[in-house]
């Protein structure tokens, strides 16, 4: 089991978290920008680090909070997977309810007091001033609606957006802060198109001068709805790491060194190396950080193993898998890896094997291309194996298309010497060297007819098949997974299920590792269900 990227962790000191920030000129801009007064939609893949930048933000603006008064409000939204949506309402009730409580225990940790007489008593679900644990209760009803068939009832009414904009209006005012942010996390609920939809129409409704909502999305997997318009209601930023920026490489190689400086000298004498991995990577820290870390000691020959190994099955593993997760989707995953491995990849290799100038990873597909390939791309982004670039591009006889990265390790791993073929692409990508898919293109043949309808229908299909699975997919090392074989733990559910007091009737397990048993597992659950 690797260690993972501290990017995913929620609850680190501002200092550390500081201390851990690689101070590029992009990942500058995206903070100062997730700090404007501007609605921002950052959009990025598992991985590049849009919990870290969000984090980064608001430690920024914890630190200046007594000379700029804006109090900053982080929420995860991971707990989506678990409401059943057995009532019209209740997800968007869950997240008035969640956002609530999240402000006023901002508000409370900052020792802000509130006012009395005011919208603020509405959404702290209590007469009494600074209490909000009646509002805490309802978010916890609807987080724990998978266990019981019938939802408990609610003892406050929730708020409507309305009321909590002019509640952050009176915090505003009473208190003298000039605004309030909201860094809304996992905003994007993955396959679940209905509470995505609501989410970005709340995200629209609760704009005002006093309330920014700032919400991380995944790539291709993402269903804004008719109200919300991405380009008009907020501003889409890319965390997407760029492979032809000048100091890509350098940059990531500061991300290693800031998450364990050890490392080092390793990567040293191992330059050319460890800069081919890099590039692997496509810009993801989690992704490179833990093709790294997979064989040791750190040289040629172990990574050229790791590459073959990570970039030609694990990765088209974990996508595959989300055919087993959402069977809706089967048909658009298993084309789109068929048609990347089978089609693509092939393609790519042969037209750079042996070039010395303009090598290419970079495909076009025809804007009028069927439906159905525009949305197995998609997953592939999310997947991260190809990148969505610039939409809108002109290709041969002036047709009109989006241009996608494939990612560099799938292709590096096409070839018989990956480091030696890696460093030749690098070294000369061309951006503009792309090859191109029409709109009638055989490849789409098998797919071309797919109906949608049944892929994109609403509702949380997969909580239910989700629990029942083994605990043998969760992301735990394997002593927390040998001690809840040994206590009878079988499945995800029983897990969620479960409590502190239950993971200490293992051996060598007392209060302290209960407690980080179950925030690690429980951790892996969220994640899991959450795609």
């Amino acid at each position: 089991m690797q260690p993972e990227i501290v990017y995913r962790t929620e609850d680190i000191p501002t200092e550390e978290i500081l201390g851990l920030l690689v101070e590029t000129e992009t990942d500058r801009s995206l903070i100062d920008s997730l700090k404007g007064r501007s609605p921002v939609i950052l959009k990025g893949s598992r991985g590049v680090g849009k919990s870290f930048l969000m984090r980064a933000a608001e430690a920024e603006f914890r630190e200046s909070f007594s000379a700029h008064k804006i109090l900053p409000v982080y929420v995860t939204f991971a707990p989506a997977s678990l409401i059943r949506q057995n009532a019209p309402d209740s997800f968007m009730m869950w997240m008035m309810a969640k956002l609530c409580t999240s402000i006023l225990r901002a508000a409370s940790t900052y020792g802000l007091t509130l006012p009395s007489g005011s919208a603020i008593t509405a959404i702290q679900g209590a007469t009494a001033i600074g209490n909000y644990s009646e509002m805490a209760k309802v978010e916890a009803i609807f987080e724990s609606s998978w266990k019981q068939e019938k939802q408990e009832t609610l003892p406050v009414a929730v708020p409507d957006p309305e009321v909590l904009r002019d509640a952050v209006e009176d915090l505003c005012r009473h208190t003298s802060i000039k605004r309030v942010v909201l860094f809304v996390d996992e905003a994007a609920h993955v396959f679940i198109p209905e509470q995505q939809r609501q989410f970005f129409t709340l995200m629209r409704d609760l704009r005002s001068p006093y309330l920014t909502v700032k919400a991380a999305v995944y790539p291709g997997a993402t269903s804004y709805g008719h109200s919300f318009q991405p380009t008009h209601d907020a501003t889409v930023l890319s965390v997407d790491r760029q492979v032809t920026d000048p100091e890509y490489a350098k940059a990531m190689r500061s991300i290693v060194y800031k998450q364990d400086g050890t490392l080092k000298k390793q990567i040293e004498p191992n330059g050319d190396v460890f800069d081919t991995l890099a590039y692997a990577a496509a810009g993801n820290p989690r992704i490179l950080l833990k093709t790294l870390l997979m064989r040791t000691p750190f040289n040629r020959r172990n990574t050229q193993e790791t590459i073959r190994k990570y970039y030609r099955e694990d990765i088209w593993g974990e996508h595959s898998n989300l055919a087993e997760r959402y069977p809706g989707h089967r048909e658009l995953i298993d084309w789109g890896r068929a048609f990347i491995e089978e089609t693509v990849l092939p393609a790519l290799h042969a037209r750079n094997v042996g070039r010395s100038s303009q090598t290419s990873s970079y495909l076009w597909i025809h804007r009028d291309a069927p439906q159905a390939v525009r949305e197995a791309l998609r997953l592939l982004c999310y997947s991260g194996i190809v990148q969505e670039g610039d939409s809108g591009m002109r290709a041969t006889r002036g047709e009109i298309g989006t241009r996608y990265m494939v990612n560099l390790g799938c292709l590096f791993s096409q070839d018989a010497e990956p480091i030696k073929f890696g460093q030749n692409v690098r070294k000369h990508l061309y951006v503009k060297r792309m090859i191109e898919f029409g709109a009638n293109h055989p490849s789409y043949r098998p797919i071309d007819k797919l109906s949608l309808d049944a892929v994109n229908s609403g509702g949380n299909q997969a909580l239910e098949a989700q629990l029942e699975r083994s605990i043998s997919h969760l992301d735990v090392t394997d002593f927390q997974r040998a001690k809840l074989n040994e206590l009878g733990f079988r499945t995800i559910g029983e897990v969620l299920k479960s409590d502190e007091e239950a993971f200490k009737r293992a051996y060598y397990v007392g209060t302290k590792r209960a407690r980080q048993m179950r925030n690690a597992a429980v951790t892996a659950v969220l994640e899991y269900l959450s795609g």
